[in-house]
């Protein structure tokens, strides 16, 4: 594996350096030409490699959208029946816990008061009279 990097190395650097090494090949007068000719290998190969690199990225999003959809929507479903279970158990609770309690109480309030209106002391205040004087 060693073996291909440096041989993959080898030759990305002979394909950068091959223009310059031809620019200085060339004859003096025509090195505005030779420049013009680098500047333009130079550009296309950016250019491919550039394009490579778009369709690379766009693999990887199209990879990485593929496999969140595989794990998310499962994840959601249980996120969704775990809040079915919780919607249920919240409703059983109501029912069959709370709502007795609730009743007992209403029930022990309702015995208090009366408990306390047959328990008074004093009679209640008539309108102001008194007995015998009208």
């Amino acid at each position: 594996m060693k073996v291909v990097f440096i041989i993959l190395g080898i030759l990305a650097l002979a394909l950068f350096a091959l223009p310059i090494v031809l620019l200085f090949i060339q004859p003096v007068e025509s090195w505005l030409i030779g420049v013009r000719d680098v500047a333009l290998i130079y550009g296309s190969l950016f250019m491919c490699l550039g394009g490579l690199a778009i369709f690379a990225m766009a693999g990887a999003i199209a990879f990485l959208t593929f496999t969140l959809r595989d794990h998310v929507v499962p994840a959601l479903q249980k996120v969704d029946d775990t809040a079915k279970t919780v919607r249920g158990t919240a409703t059983f609770v109501s029912e069959s816990v709370v709502a007795p309690i609730i009743k007992t109480a209403g029930a022990a309030a309702g015995a208090r008061a009366m408990v306390q209106t047959l328990m008074r002391r004093k009679p209640p205040k008539s309108n102001g009279k008194k007995n015998g004087s009208s």
